[in-house]
């Protein structure tokens, strides 16, 4: 049973706004179900708009956030405070390691939402640990939008060519959240 979500999803807002509404609505959707929101505990872009709807609907929030980071180059030059004030639990970890691990421990399962390098990190750091034993928990891709089409395409690569099984469910692509509460609330 599903009662804790580790989700990675982007310090950016994406382009349009309809990422940050996406992340929101997301958020507001878990905690409406009751599940514990684990994520990256920081206050901007995508991150941001997922905690403000996770607490705004009430829910549980879990940041976990290396200590001293300052934001990646132009939001450290804004001299901008990135840490999420008033999450319901708040964990401080030395490095962005660390934080994958206690992410990934505290989690039933891990979502990924539209984002950028540190998302795909993230994705890939969680699906190697299932490859190799470590864990056995799915992570979720939304492809919102078609935007996780060529990491589609390249996945079936890796299974065609032989360099993941044919039946690996170690990542499992999602087009809508309705297709993914369906998988992992039934």
């Amino acid at each position: 049973m599903i009662k804790s979500i580790a989700v990675y999803l982007g310090s950016s807002d994406g382009r349009g706004g309809k990422y940050l509404r996406f992340a929101y609505d997301f958020g507001a959707a878990l905690a409406a179900r009751g599940i514990k929101v684990i994520y990256g505990g920081a206050d901007v872009g995508t991150m941001k708009a997922l905690a403000d709807g996770v607490s705004a609907a009430g829910g549980y929030l879990t940041g976990v956030f290396p200590d001293g980071f300052g934001g990646k180059r132009e939001v450290a030059a804004m001299n901008v405070e990135i840490l999420r004030p008033g999450m319901t639990e708040e964990i401080i970890v030395k490095d962005f390691a660390e934080r994958k691990a206690v992410m990934e421990s505290l989690s039933d399962c891990a979502v990924v939402l539209p984002g950028g390098l540190g998302s795909m990190d993230e994705l890939f750091c969680y699906s190697v640990n299932y490859e190799i034993g470590l864990h056995d928990k799915t992570v979720y891709v939304l492809n919102i939008d078609g935007y996780y089409e060529g990491l589609k395409a390249q996945i079936a690569t890796f299974k065609r060519e032989g360099f993941l099984g044919a039946e690996d469910r170690s990542i499992v692509f999602c087009d809508s959240v309705d297709e993914l509460f369906a998988l992992i609330f039934k």
